[in-house]
C-alpha cells in the first residue's frame, strides 16, 4: 500500500492514495485549515471502516433499506500525546433481531483499521536528506 504526502505550503499537505488526492493542514496560522488534521483523519478512516463493515453485513444478510450512520467521539491523553479511547456508536434505523445485532457487532468489530489499533503494529521511521 503506496501512499505519497508532498508539502503544498507551510504545514498545508497533499496526499496522493490510490488516485485520489486529500489535503490536510493549512498554509500559515493566518488562513484556514483546507483539509482535517492527521489525527482527525486517523479517527474519521476507523469511523469509516466500522460503517464499511456494517453495511457489509447488512448486505450480506439482505437487510436492505437500513439507515445508517457513525458517530465517533475520542478521549485524548498526555506523555505522549494520542487518543486513549475510541466510542464508536453504529446508529441503525431497521429492525434487527437480537442474534442479527450481535452479528453486526461481531463483524464491526474486525474491522482492520480497529484491528490494527489494537495490534499496537510496529511504525519505522526513516530519514532520506539529499542536496537540492
Amino acid at each position: 500500500m503506496g501512499i505519497k504526502i508532498t508539502r503544498v505550503a507551510g504545514t498545508k499537505l497533499k496526499a496522493e492514495i490510490d488516485g485520489f488526492e486529500l489535503i490536510s493542514g493549512q498554509v500559515d496560522e493566518k488562513t484556514p485549515p483546507e483539509g482535517p488534521s492527521p489525527s482527525r483523519l486517523m479517527v474519521a478512516s476507523l469511523a469509516l471502516c466500522a460503517g464499511q463493515y456494517a453495511a457489509w453485513y447488512l448486505k450480506r444478510h439482505n437487510i436492505q433499506d437500513a439507515e445508517l450512520t457513525v458517530d465517533v467521539d475520542t478521549q485524548e491523553a498526555r506523555d505522549p500525546s494520542r487518543v486513549a479511547l475510541f466510542n464508536i456508536r453504529i446508529n441503525l434505523k431497521v429492525n434487527l433481531t437480537e442474534e442479527e445485532r450481535a452479528g453486526l457487532l461481531s463483524s464491526v468489530s474486525r474491522c482492520y483499521v480497529g484491528n490494527t489499533l489494537k495490534g499496537n503494529p510496529e511504525i519505522n521511521y526513516d530519514l532520506n536528506v539529499t542536496n537540492p
